[in-house]
C-alpha cells in the first residue's frame, strides 16, 4: 500500500499543488474577477433600486431640500428661514434652556443660541424701520412720554 501525502501547514507549496494552481489563476484573472464583483453589486443596486423607487425618489428630495436650506442652526439656515420658522425653533430652545434636567453644557450651548436667534429675529422685524425708544411715561418717569 502507498502511503497518501497529506499537505499540512509545513508541507511547502510547489507548483504541481492545488493551491498554488488556484493562486496563480486568481493573479492571471484577478481583473475579470473585479469586474464581475462589481457587476453583481452594480446589478443588486439596479435591482433593489428600481423596487425602491419612490422611497428614493422621496430621500432624494428631502436631501435637495436640506442642502438648499442648510443644516439646522447653521448661518444658511438663518439667512434662509422665515420669521415664524425662527420664533417657533427659538420656543423649542427656550424649553430646553430652562428645563433643570439637562446638561448644564447643552444648557450654555442653548444660552448661546438663543441670542442669535434675538439678534437675527430683531434684525428681520425692524428691517426698514427706525429704531424707536420706548416713550411711554406710565412705566417710569424716566421714560417720556409723546402722549
Amino acid at each position: 500500500m502507498k502511503e497518501q501525502e497529506c499537505m499540512t501547514e509545513d508541507t511547502p507549496v510547489t507548483e504541481d499543488t492545488p493551491e498554488k494552481g488556484l493562486i496563480k489563476w486568481i493573479k492571471e484573472h484577478k481583473v475579470q474577477l473585479v469586474f464581475a464583483g462589481v457587476s453583481v453589486t452594480a446589478v443588486i443596486v439596479t435591482i433593489l433600486g428600481l423596487k425602491n423607487k419612490d422611497a428614493l425618489t422621496e430621500i432624494w428630495k428631502s436631501l435637495q431640500k436640506e442642502i438648499k436650506k442648510g443644516s439646522l442652526y447653521s448661518e444658511k439656515w438663518f439667512k434662509t428661514a422665515d420669521l415664524e420658522e425662527l420664533e417657533e425653533a427659538r420656543a423649542r430652545i427656550q424649553q430646553d434652556y430652562r428645563n433643570p434636567e439637562l446638561d448644564m453644557e447643552y444648557r450654555g450651548e442653548c444660552w448661546d443660541l438663543l441670542s442669535k436667534f434675538d439678534k437675527i429675529i430683531g434684525e428681520r422685524k425692524w428691517k426698514g424701520k427706525d429704531y424707536g425708544y420706548p416713550a411711554h411715561s406710565e412705566h417710569g418717569w424716566y421714560l417720556s412720554g409723546d402722549d
